[in-house]
């Protein structure tokens, strides 16, 4: 029998730079699509200007200024609709144009310092699960959604930093993990850059480290849970509808970040399927109290268990037992 569901939540974070923060146009977003309010979101306090931030609400948009929006409404939305009898809770946090050489370093390894976007994120992340718990919920953290790497490309980065990149990001993985408690966080990730241009002189490096960290690649640098998606054949920013960015070679569009957080959602769907109906290895506390609970007559039942080791209990030693 399951018990507890109710104040059980599931918890996702979305993180990255532009393409994480967001560039669809709220002013774009199809009549057809209805946003699930009953999904609860919290988000740093760097975005929307710094309104409405590092508080539980309704889920909304939440990029650099009100008028755009991430994948947070479609992720949250597609998860709840496949979901709709558990809690569902997103934590955000990405800012545009950051990379992952500095900004969202961990500061784990020798000679590095935390970078400022990593300390923001985790804060925020901590934050939001803190005023879960002070409401009464449980929180278990299901998976991470990043989408970053074309600061990292860049030609102002350099071709080092570049090549870099899937160490890098193995490196932020494992301690996102590490930091949060969650050893086993599902970690999902779109392609970046469809579009090549001059400026992103590191753009098939740091292409190929991001397939080279995924789970499965073969490479020394794959890591279990960390699941790369297509995202070339998204719509782009520049055939947005009245535009103000015809040029923009970089950004997904209103429909592009829409379908980023439907893709986002349906690898976790499929992986939370296996976990929800499979589990495998040990169960938080959290989850064990989530799935079962003791039987009625172990409860009330009256009796009591006696146990008794000593040496006569070794065989073939004499012992009377």
């Amino acid at each position: 029998a399951q018990v507890g569901r109710a104040r059980i939540v599931d918890v996702f974070l979305i993180g990255g730079q532009s393409n994480a923060t967001g560039q669809g146009y709220v002013r774009n977003i199809p009549r057809s699509f209805e946003v699930d309010t009953t999904v609860m979101f919290y988000y740093s306090r760097y975005l929307n200007g710094g309104k409405g931030g590092e508080r539980w609400r309704p889920l909304c948009q939440a990029s650099e200024s009100e008028d755009k929006f991430g994948v947070e409404l479609s992720l949250g939305t597609c998860l709840h609709n496949e979901y709709p009898d558990r809690n569902i809770a997103l934590i955000k946090h990405a800012l545009s144009g950051s990379n992952l050489y500095e900004q969202w370093n961990p500061g784990n390894r020798k000679g590095e310092t935390r970078g400022e976007e990593y300390a923001k994120f985790i804060e925020t992340v901590k934050s939001g699960l803190a005023q879960l718990r002070e409401k009464g919920y449980t929180p278990v953290l299901r998976a991470m959604v990043w989408q970053q790497g074309e600061a990292d490309a860049r030609d102002i980065a350099g071709m080092e930093r570049s090549r870099l990149y899937g160490i890098n990001l193995n490196n932020f993985i494992q301690q996102v993990r590490l930091d949060l408690g969650a050893e086993d966080l599902l970690f999902v990730y779109g392609s970046v850059m469809p579009m090549a241009a001059s400026r992103f002189t590191g753009r098939d490096l740091v292409r190929n480290a991001q397939k080279e960290v995924a789970e499965g690649s073969g490479s020394s640098l794959s890591l279990p849970g960390a699941i790369w998606i297509n995202a070339d054949d998204l719509q782009m920013r520049c055939s947005d509808y009245m535009t103000p960015m015809p040029e923009d070679d970089v950004h997904l569009g209103t429909y592009g970040v829409l379908g980023l957080g439907r893709r986002f959602s349906q690898v976790v769907i499929h992986k939370m399927d296996s976990l929800l109906n499979n589990p495998k290895g040990d169960l938080s506390w959290e989850e064990l109290r989530e799935r079962f609970k003791c039987p009625d007559w172990f409860e009330k039942a009256r009796f009591g268990i006696w146990l008794h080791w000593g040496a006569q209990s070794q065989p073939a030693q004499g012992g009377g037992w």
